[in-house]
């Protein structure tokens, strides 16, 4: 990705102005992960804050016991790392698939922030948009079961039109929705041998959504 067009992706992604987004894909290096690629540990003092433009990245937090805990996931046009220097990783942050991104330090985005106060507002925007994400996950943590979980992240990731394509991988469903992969395929199963979905090598489609939506509890 050349600057032009990190220049256009920014300038569409943040609603700035042309010359910001310029000044700010000038001083953003692009990035390519590996699927399972750790980009940064829990412990560790990390400045670096990525901007994901292709594929998703998973945060996890490890307990004492080395209890794994997923925390959320984040994909295209999202934001993950640190806003503030050398500021400790509560997580784990680690690619789930391939994943193109831009990085750039946290104390040289705080000074493109002061003398670009639009980019700080981009960038808030997309920031209170997952903090909302998380809130109400952790909400469905607390109220719903775990076939429920994996049912309401189907309706989110197949949005106003039903369909999801390609169709989503079990285990990184299951792992949003903070369940096993064991309880995530047979709440798609159920879901396929009742109609109320449909697969194919392509896309999920869902033929009800409001029987889907009886089923989030």
């Amino acid at each position: 990705m050349n600057l032009e067009d990190r220049t256009e992706a920014l300038f569409r992604m943040l609603d700035c102005d042309r010359d910001s987004a310029e000044a700010l894909a000038s001083s953003m290096r692009p990035c390519e992960y590996a699927p399972r690629t750790v980009l940064s540990h829990q412990g560790d003092h990390d400045d670096r804050l990525w901007l994901i433009f292709e594929g998703t990245v998973q945060l996890q937090a490890i307990s004492s016991e080395g209890q794994a805990t997923v925390i959320s996931a984040f994909g295209p046009g999202e934001l993950v790392g640190a806003f503030a220097a050398e500021e400790e990783s509560a997580f784990d942050a680690r690619s789930l698939g391939q994943v193109r991104a831009l990085q750039i330090a946290a104390r040289q985005l705080d000074q493109l922030f002061r003398h670009f106060p639009d980019l700080a507002a981009g960038m808030s925007r997309i920031y209170s948009g997952q903090l909302h994400t998380v809130l109400d996950r952790l909400a469905a943590r607390v109220t719903l079961s775990a076939v429920g979980r994996c049912y309401r992240e189907l309706l989110a990731l197949a949005g106003a039109s039903d369909t999801i394509s390609p169709p989503p991988v079990i285990a990184a469903l299951a792992l949003t929705a903070q369940t096993t992969r064991e309880t995530g395929s047979r709440a798609i199963s159920n879901l396929e041998r009742r109609g109320i979905i449909e697969r194919s090598d392509t896309e999920l489609a869902i033929v009800s959504r409001r029987m889907l939506e009886e089923l989030v509890v």
